[in-house]
């Protein structure tokens, strides 16, 4: 116990024994100067930790609460939600830092500005245009979906077929959660984008499920080679080819939500950027 104490101390630069005032001094100051920089995120939850450990010890060492009655009711409210009680979950999503380099605000606000436009052009086209099936973004996700299909084929025929789409999804889906890992929280923005994109992007092929008229890889369509189209075989498997064009749009007005969503919470996030620019 009292190398875990030690620890905390020199982790706040502390020596042991501080009293509870310096202790949240430290704290406080190390904080401070933590949240300018947009990856310091593992090392605030260290400082934070740290900070609780000292002060429930020095609480029990002197069988008083040394916690003020506000920090305490914000530490258990915190706690309830799985929240940390310095950085909460609003902070986190919309951090930013205290001087921003114009030259990374000027390369954010345009690949902001990018997915704008190209989101509109997704927006405003029909399940049935296939837009998104003829984009340039259609060929980046294309060999994530047929990586999909070979990683889950251990797992028998049906999780193979569905793996394509479902990898679609997974991908940016992992590169949300590493951006949001090194709190780079507009490029998890972007890759919220990215996740919207890719349910459009599989909408025309659910769409097409029972027709399957579209051309697939390899220059052929389902009609011409029986049991080559993923979505036939999916919502035929699952007794759902009936309601193939009910999903498709499903899936592409999902997707125009997550993105419209990522729009807010980028948009947002560049403002709150430009307020902060270092002149």
């Amino acid at each position: 116990m009292d190398n875990l104490i030690n620890n905390c101390y020199q982790i706040l630069g502390l020596s042991p024994g501080a009293s509870k005032e310096e202790i949240k001094e430290a704290f406080k100051k190390i904080r401070d100067e933590l949240s300018t920089k947009e990856d310091e995120w593992e090392r605030l939850k260290e400082i934070n930790w740290a900070y609780e450990v000292l002060v429930d010890s020095v609480a029990a060492a002197t069988g008083k609460d040394n916690v003020p009655e506000d920090d305490k009711a914000k530490r258990k409210r915190y706690k309830d939600n799985g929240e940390s009680d310095v950085i909460t979950l609003k902070d986190f999503l919309f951090s930013v830092g205290d001087k921003i380099n114009p030259f990374l605000f000027a390369g954010r606000a345009l690949v902001f500005l990018i997915t704008i436009i190209w989101g509109f052009k997704y927006i405003t086209h029909s399940v049935a245009s296939n837009y998104a099936g003829e984009s340039f973004l259609h060929n980046v996700s294309l060999p994530f979906h047929e990586a999909g299909h070979i990683i889950l084929s251990p797992l028998g025929d049906f999780m193979c077929v569905l793996g394509g789409s479902l990898f679609q999804i997974l991908i940016p889906a992992i590169c949300m959660g590493a951006f949001l890992k090194q709190n780079d929280v507009f490029g998890a923005s972007i890759a919220l984008w990215w996740i919207g994109q890719n349910f459009v992007d599989c909408a025309p092929y659910i769409n097409d499920a029972r027709a399957q008229e579209l051309m697939l890889l390899g220059g052929v369509t389902g009609q011409d080679v029986p049991g080559i189209h993923d979505w036939n075989n999916i919502l035929g498997t699952l007794g759902l080819l009936k309601l193939d064009h009910f999903i498709a749009n499903t899936s592409h007005w999902f997707g125009i939500l997550l993105m419209l969503a990522a729009f807010l919470w980028g948009g947002l996030l560049l403002w709150l950027q430009w307020k902060n620019i270092d002149s």
